[in-house]
């Protein structure tokens, strides 16, 4: 009989070969990481936080940290626009999530291409950007602000700066 902890026997199990690990990371970002808007996050108990270390060594980007609010749990993120355009996209092209998040990764390499191209920096581009942003991790359910009060709030933002008079004695 087998008496070691789950997370003893999963740490041996972790692959050695760097293709089977890279394929292992794939499934297990498949499991628990997420893709938002210019991150790429996966969370973790610290009690497990080996794998996440195993991310920032395999991967060569990114950092671990606790996660704020609740420091019990740590997180493996990587927010650098050139990382998430030369390691994170290549690496899951190349090692393909096969549930669900393959479309929030779809979506957010959709994003973070258009951010590159400065897409955003239009008021056409950054609305069709939210589009796609609302599209992800369920449709935007959990975020705090509806995509009709973000488009609203840039609407109202930009009559606002239409009917803005000069200042006087503005060079």
């Amino acid at each position: 009989m087998i008496t070691q902890s789950s997370t003893d026997n999963q740490q041996e199990r972790v692959p050695k070969d760097r293709e089977s690990l890279n394929y292992y990371l794939a499934g297990f970002v498949d499991g628990e990481g997420s893709f938002s808007v210019t991150i790429h996050q996966v969370y973790q108990h610290k009690d497990n936080s080996r794998i996440l270390f195993l991310f920032k060594e395999t991967l060569k980007c990114g950092y671990v940290s606790e996660k704020g609010g609740n420091p019990s749990c740590y997180v493996y993120c990587v927010d650098r626009k050139s990382d998430l355009l030369s390691i994170i996209i290549p690496f899951f092209d190349k090692y393909p999530l096969v549930g669900d998040k393959y479309k929030n990764f779809l979506l957010f390499k959709e994003i973070v291409l258009r951010f590159s191209r400065q897409e955003h920096l239009t008021k056409d581009g950054f609305i069709e950007m939210a589009k796609l942003c609302y599209k992800m991790n369920r449709n935007g359910y959990f975020r705090k602000r509806s995509l009709v009060e973000i488009i609203s709030a840039l609407e109202q933002s930009s009559e606002t700066t239409r009917q803005t008079p000069p200042t006087a004695g503005m060079i």
